[in-house]
């Protein structure tokens, strides 16, 4: 229906130009919408907003870095796992070399990289004199807010003819919680291990791992690292 667009009254015919009840000039269309259809309108948007809305919260959420649970872990409980199969896993790890003395060649890092599905990581070094280390390391978050006090290592010491000088060092929270030589078993002068330690519980956990040589004897110096375990085992204090 037409309505007239100065008084709103409603012109019996559609091609009307002038409006029978004000006598103004009728200078194009105007169209109102009646109550109901203004309230079917109101409805329909208010349906369509719950629905909008409920879709929204089912969206994944992002999560903070190394919040995320990796693959290969448990649901069911508080531990998790992580391995070096490949280089993507190393990926969330950093790492650093080092050396000092005197050079009788260039010295770098060696790796990382991924040998016999394992990884491997140290420093290859050319020195008349003086010592070499490399390390690894990152940081875990629990985000069940559980929190661990137990890590467990497994890997290996390149193998050396002085095993006195060639060590291993695992820190947590910058806390130092397993420090041995290869004349010890483990770590052992060559041979793969598993070393458990344990630290007071915390669902933010820095893993560090060291390795050197001291004085160098050679020129490779490298740890395997196969697989890496937090859980919560009751062996710290929370």
């Amino acid at each position: 229906m037409k309505f007239c667009p100065h008084c709103g009254k409603p012109l019996q015919f559609g091609h009307a130009e002038i409006c029978p009840a004000c006598g103004c000039r009728i200078s194009g269309f105007s169209f109102r919408l009646d109550r109901i259809t203004v309230v079917v309108l109101i409805a329909i948007l208010a349906v369509l907003c719950i629905i909008a809305a409920g879709m929204f919260q089912f969206l994944p959420v992002s999560t903070a870095r190394n919040s995320v649970v990796p693959a290969g872990t448990s649901s069911g409980d508080s531990s998790l796992s992580v391995a070096w199969n490949t280089m993507d896993d190393w990926e969330h790890w950093e790492h650093g070399g080092s050396w000092s003395g005197k050079t009788a060649g260039a010295c770098s890092e060696y790796g990382p990289r991924i040998e016999n599905g394992h990884g491997e990581f140290g420093t290859n070094v050319s020195l008349l004199a003086g010592s070499t280390e490399s390390r690894v390391w990152r940081t875990f978050y629990d985000a069940a807010g559980n929190g661990w006090d137990t890590l467990t290592f497994t890997g290996r010491l390149s193998p050396c003819d002085m095993p006195q000088g060639r060590w291993m060092k695992i820190e947590v929270n910058d806390r130092v919680v397993y420090e041995a030589d290869a004349t010890g078993i483990p770590p052992g002068n060559g041979e793969v291990f598993t070393i458990p330690v344990h630290f007071p519980r915390s669902t933010t956990v820095k893993v560090k791992i060291s390795n050197g040589q001291t004085p160098v004897w050679g020129t490779w110096f490298w740890m395997d690292f196969y697989s890496l375990r937090l859980s919560r085992e009751g062996g710290g204090t929370s």
